[in-house]
């Protein structure tokens, strides 16, 4: 079997599967704490956020305290959708075939299952 890589020929190329568990204890740590707050601060942020500047605006003028309030929610929901989509992994998308009998090329990080 010819492991090395289709596309550039280089011979230095590694199981996919220990690819993907390169990262470490301190990369999964730090995935975890962008995502918990992603999940969990973000939100009741915004939340607290729009709220206070809906009641500061809305004194002036009630539609400027109901753009303001869902202004903030967007912006919100626009900065969790942003952060998580930095904190997801590359392999994420890769198809289950592909992460059990698949090879990756150390030096171009082309993804193949090399033929028999």
């Amino acid at each position: 079997m010819n492991l090395n890589c289709p596309n550039c020929s280089s011979p230095d190329t590694q199981k996919l599967s220990l690819a993907m568990n390169k990262g470490g204890l301190m990369e999964m740590g730090a995935k975890f704490g962008v995502a918990y707050a992603a999940n969990i601060w973000i939100p009741v942020a915004s939340v607290f956020f729009a709220i206070i500047f809906g009641i500061v605006f809305g004194m002036f003028n009630t539609y400027l305290g109901i753009i303001a309030f869902c202004a903030v929610l967007y912006a919100g929901w626009a900065g969790r959708k942003w952060l998580k989509a930095k904190t997801k992994s590359k392999f994420a998308d890769v198809p289950p075939a592909m992460k059990q009998n698949g090879f990756q090329c150390n030096r171009c990080e082309h993804m193949f299952i090399p033929a028999a």
